[in-house]
């Protein structure tokens, strides 16, 4: 699970937390731009806890997708130099850190049978009041 990748999948700098929504860039963890049909979503934790799909969107190419839907997009592609966003329906306490960490898995077309896992984590540090 851990590759060359992990370490860009989830870059601090593209963390958004607001109120009652935590949103986070996403890297695509390939060497080539990949159509969204061969990305999923396989598993979100935050503070150990596994996010529901349900409560989860990926956002690209100014396009909200449930995890559901993404493996029907064939023609939205996932540009290896542009940065997903990937929210979710949670309130965060600010005051505390917080561990996430992301589970992606590729298929790409071109290489039958790989499944390429890519995992990825990070610490949102408290935020003093």
């Amino acid at each position: 699970m851990e590759n060359n990748f992990s370490r860009s999948l989830l870059p601090p700098a593209e963390v958004i937390v607001e109120p009652g929504e935590l949103r986070l860039g996403v890297r695509l963890p390939w060497y080539r731009s990949l159509p969204l049909s061969v990305v999923e979503v396989a598993e979100l934790t935050i503070d150990g806890q596994i996010v529901p799909h349900g409560d989860m969107r990926f956002s690209i190419n100014d396009r909200i997708f449930s995890l559901g839907e993404l493996e029907s997009q064939t023609a939205q592609c996932w540009y290896v130099l542009d940065s997903a966003q990937l929210s979710v329906h949670r309130a965060l306490d600010p005051t505390k850190p917080h561990s996430i960490a992301l589970t992606l898995n590729l298929y790409p077309p071109y290489i039958p049978g790989l499944t390429w896992v890519t995992r990825g984590s990070l610490t949102l540090e408290a935020q003093p009041q």
